[in-house]
């Protein structure tokens, strides 16, 4: 629960619950809301898998640099493919919806903002350090 984590999702939250409703999805609120998302997703996949892991008592629940990347690594290739594909970009909408309603823009420029991932890792690692693995 970094606060960089935290701040990226409740900047999502904000977003995509205040800002769209009131002023209407624009390039500003859908890059906010890929920053936020980004930021926050790999960071919240590892730790739903560590668990998925306490609970079934399969192996170490705790972080590791391979969740890490591979965390990192598959927030990436799902954000590119609901960017950049009509069929992803349905699916993951049809997921999403079960929570609340959302529509997804095909934008290739969206792809910009997938450096921000290396924040992503940056705060794993540090999380890694502190915890002496």
């Amino acid at each position: 629960m970094h606060p960089v984590a935290l701040l990226g999702l409740a900047v999502m939250v904000v977003n995509d619950w205040v800002l769209k409703p009131r002023f209407g999805p624009s390039v500003w609120t859908g890059k906010l809301s890929d920053l936020g998302g980004l930021l926050a997703a790999p960071l919240f996949l590892t730790a739903f898998i560590g668990l998925v892991l306490l609970l079934f008592r399969a192996k170490d629940p705790h972080l590791t640099h391979r969740r890490l990347v591979l965390a990192i690594t598959a927030t990436g290739v799902v954000f590119a493919a609901i960017k950049l594909s009509a069929d992803a970009a349905a699916a993951f909408v049809a997921v999403i919806s079960v929570v609340r309603p959302a529509e997804v823009y095909l934008d290739r420029t969206d792809l910009l903002c997938l450096p921000i991932l290396g924040i992503a890792y940056w705060i794993g690692r540090d999380e890694l350090r502190r915890l002496g693995r």
